[in-house]
């Protein structure tokens, strides 16, 4: 089961708001834990003992630093005060050694089980990379001092397991959800919100990100005798635009059910193809990773007084998280790096320049940029990435078009073009001016839109 399954939008998203909304506010959380790991369990029932013992273990080290900077401190008259001077003495190095031990776990399950999974061509499990770096993150914010340990283990667990967002995202940080934790009020309006958004999420990845993942699939199972310079460009132009749309979508989702359970979640990919330059791209495309990554520097990096080769290094590390997010594969670290070239050079003074040309030529500047960065990650290695960007640029003497490639263009332009216009914020522009101008045509419009959607969308998936 998945977020855009039938089982799980007519049967067990029914059944979870009609149990949560029954449930007393005192035990909505528990109830919302308890949902989470129902869903886990029917989605990869294998792996639930793995993330239910994470989060257990990340639970007990964080109260374990918090005791430990209970005794770092004892007076003489003290009762026991010999053996408890003892332990205050090396309650740091405990504390540090605990902070380790959480580190070294988290960081190990993400990185050995994507390399596992990935050489083995397998499927990652669901959710692993969230809740292990959100937990992480948690650690790391007690250790600092910088959020008080959280008593309440539903409070942690909802954190760390919350269903939403393991999927895809969007990834946040304890500080931002903890206000929601005690003192969320749901309401029709947020139900009505939330499930908008679910829809058109839903819609969004089943007949866009699915359809450009279909033809990105048959283009780049044509034998290397097809390969064209037309079909390496389609390629890569549909792959930029799956990757778009089934991430967007699965965030799009996670923010709609988390209104649906009244918790609000941050907006993930904000129109990032419409950028006017390569680091508006990475802010604005999976931005939460990134802004989550840059809460954990060194505090000197994140200083506006930052020198030169601290800025370098901290464009350098976030950018690189950013790009091993989608997987631990040289092609995605050669990705990440190719992003942190271009963000410096801007930081050098082409950002400057490109201010002062007109928007549109800024932002086909950048999406050529950000469209090349594809052929790296359309890869299954680096020789066949080089493949892919030679033939794009027509070196080696490759054909400009073969038939197969004009039949998959032909057959999909349709398609392809309104996913384009999808990608940039027209429609929202457009929705925007008529919910001013008509707001009663657009609220009727709206629903019939919406309607229309869910059911076209289930149609898709009944297929």
């Amino acid at each position: 089961m998945n977020l855009y399954s039938l089982s799980f939008i007519y049967l067990f998203l029914p059944l979870s708001v009609f149990v949560y909304y029954l449930t007393p506010a005192r035990a909505k959380n528990a109830i919302l834990v308890l949902i989470s790991l129902c869903f886990y369990a029917l989605a990869e029932p294998r792996y639930l003992p793995l993330m239910v013992g994470s989060v257990l273990l990340d639970y007990a080290a964080c109260r374990g630093m918090e005791w430990l900077d209970g005794i770092a401190g004892v007076e003489d008259g003290d009762p026991g005060g010999a053996r408890r001077r003892f332990l205050g003495l090396t309650a740091p190095s405990a504390r540090t050694a605990l902070m380790l031990l959480v580190l070294v776990k988290n960081a190990g399950l993400v990185v050995l089980l994507s390399h596992f999974t990935q050489n083995r061509e397998l499927w990652r499990p669901l959710g692993v990379l969230i809740f292990a770096v959100t937990s992480l993150g948690y650690a790391l914010d007690v250790y600092r001092y910088e959020t008080p340990c959280e008593h309440n283990l539903i409070d942690f667990s909802l954190f760390c397991v919350l269903f939403t967002k393991l999927p895809a995202g969007p990834l946040v940080r304890w500080n931002e959800m903890k206000a929601q934790m005690g003192s969320r009020r749901p309401s029709l309006s947020l139900i009505s919100e939330g499930a908008i958004l679910y829809i058109q999420g839903l819609s969004k990845k089943v007949l866009l990100g699915n359809q450009m993942t279909a033809i990105y699939d048959q283009l780049a199972a044509l034998p290397r005798s097809q390969l064209s310079v037309v079909s390496a460009w389609l390629m890569t132009a549909a792959l930029a635009l799956a990757v778009y749309f089934n991430l967007s979508s699965l965030c799009d989702m996670a923010r709609g059910l988390g209104k649906m359970f009244s918790i609000e979640l941050p907006r993930n990919f904000y129109y990032p193809y419409q950028s006017r330059s390569v680091t508006e791209f990475v802010g604005r495309f999976n931005s939460t990773v990134s802004s989550f990554f840059s809460a954990y520097l060194p505090e000197k990096w994140r200083s506006s007084q930052r020198s030169g080769a601290e800025t370098v290094f901290s464009v350098a590390v976030v950018t690189l998280f950013w790009g091993v997010w989608f997987g631990f594969r040289v092609n995605y670290i050669i990705w990440a790096l190719y992003f942190v070239l271009f963000q410096l050079l801007e930081l050098l003074g082409v950002g400057s320049f490109l201010k002062k040309l007109p928007a549109l030529f800024s932002r086909i500047y950048t999406f050529a940029v950000v469209l090349l960065s594809f052929v790296i990650f359309a890869g299954n290695n680096v020789d066949q990435s080089m493949r892919y960007f030679t033939t794009m640029l027509g070196i080696g003497g490759p054909k400009l078009y073969t038939d197969r490639a004009m039949y998959i263009a032909s057959s999909n332009y349709v398609l392809l073009i309104i996913a384009f216009v999808l990608c940039t914020s027209l429609c929202d522009m457009g929705l925007r001016w008529l919910r001013k101008k008509v707001p009663v045509f657009s609220e009727i419009l709206g629903m019939i839109v919406n309607v229309a959607l869910l059911v076209i969308s289930t149609a898709f998936l009944l297929v």
